[in-house]
């Protein structure tokens, strides 16, 4: 009687793995997330704050020496290696992302950044290295959509504080009740991808990777042509115009030697 009923017990502990397995299988997993790296060297060495993860530009990897990898890391560490220095990577919380420039946290502010004249007015960017356009990334039924405001009073999800907060007007009811704030892309974009909202509002650029790594959500792609394109750069701190030029000369030195295109390449196809 006593092995049936340790038998028992070990045929429901495994059935509650089994499923445990199923639905963490079946949910959008958070990209890896890693500690960040240290450089030791004697060049300069420069910090890269950015959230921990904003996909493709800027993602933790363990695998990786400096603990991270995307697009804009790729780019920074190409840009360093013309200019003669050395970058080590942390990760913030988007909210107080760039006061870490004037507490000395951060020498560079990274991961999607878009340039606007009110952040211009207490940090200076670099040249941009990306343009993009606003997307809403929506359900399979509503891609037909003709533009933003077709989907006014849909239940859409948004990074808070970022730039995309100035669109809602175009889509939110005068209550605000259908917005949802979330305190990453990511995780407006899960919104999505699980069935919770009916779109996410940014760049086309993370949020056609979301497309792109989950077909099985069947979302969709909607423009708004009637939006100007945008901007991402680096930022630095408000009169660093050392840093400023090392970033702008050696992002120009890459654009000219095809490294560049090699890596817009790598994460867009």
């Amino acid at each position: 009687m006593k092995k049936l009923a340790i038998l028992a017990c070990s045929i429901l502990a495994l059935s509650a793995c089994q499923n445990e397995s199923q639905q963490q299988k079946a949910e959008p997993k958070d990209p890896p997330t890693a500690a960040p790296a240290t450089a030791n060297s004697s060049e300069k060495v420069y910090t890269v704050m950015s959230e921990s993860d904003t996909l493709p530009f800027i993602m933790r990897d363990p695998k990786s020496p400096s603990g991270a990898t995307g697009f804009e890391h790729d780019l920074l560490e190409a840009i360093a290696q013309k200019q003669g220095f050395k970058l080590k990577y942390d990760v913030h919380t988007w909210v107080g992302l760039f006061d870490t420039l004037n507490t000395g946290e951060a020498d560079i502010v990274a991961g999607a950044v878009t340039m606007t004249d009110e952040r211009a007015q207490t940090m200076d960017f670099s040249q941009p290295h990306y343009d993009y356009h606003y997307v809403m990334l929506v359900k399979n039924e509503l891609g037909s959509a003709n533009g933003f405001s077709a989907l006014k009073g849909k239940k859409i999800s948004l990074q808070q504080g970022s730039v995309s907060e100035s669109l809602v007007p175009m889509f939110g009811l005068a209550d605000k009740s259908n917005i949802i704030k979330q305190s990453t892309i990511w995780l407006a974009a899960k919104d999505v991808l699980r069935g919770s909202a009916d779109a996410v509002i940014g760049s086309d650029a993370p949020l056609s990777y979301y497309a792109k790594e989950y077909p099985d959500s069947k979302a969709v792609i909607v423009h708004d042509e009637s939006l100007p394109v945008q901007h991402y750069a680096f930022a630095v701190k408000k009169g660093n115009a050392e840093l400023l030029a090392k970033l702008n000369e050696g992002l120009a030195a890459v654009k000219a030697d095809g490294t560049y295109e090699t890596l817009r390449k790598k994460y867009w196809k």
